[in-house]
């Protein structure tokens, strides 16, 4: 299972507050480390979140207005489940 590394998941939080593309890094059970650019942009209090990671590009949009620990949680999960090739619970 790919997972978004200790560094990353505290980065996350600050990454969805700012717009920008940001290099995240994601971990495979073995240890091997995958990099991975997130773009985050808001606007009409929505965030849109584009994944680059292993030749694939991965898109969502979330409501911006929720708490931010759910917020950070369900972006989370969205990019392990996009690099874990599970799409059809990504979207």
């Amino acid at each position: 299972m790919i997972r978004l590394t200790a560094v990353s998941q505290q980065l996350l939080a600050h990454q969805l507050k700012s717009p920008g593309t940001f290099v995240t890094v994601l971990q495979r059970h073995t240890g091997e480390r995958i990099r991975a650019t997130l773009t985050t942009e808001r606007q009409d209090g929505r965030i849109s979140l584009t994944l680059r990671a292993q030749g694939t590009v991965n898109s969502t949009t979330l409501p911006a207005k929720q708490a931010e620990t759910t917020l950070k949680r369900r972006a989370q999960r969205w990019i392990e489940d996009c690099a874990n090739g599970r799409l059809e619970r990504a979207a």
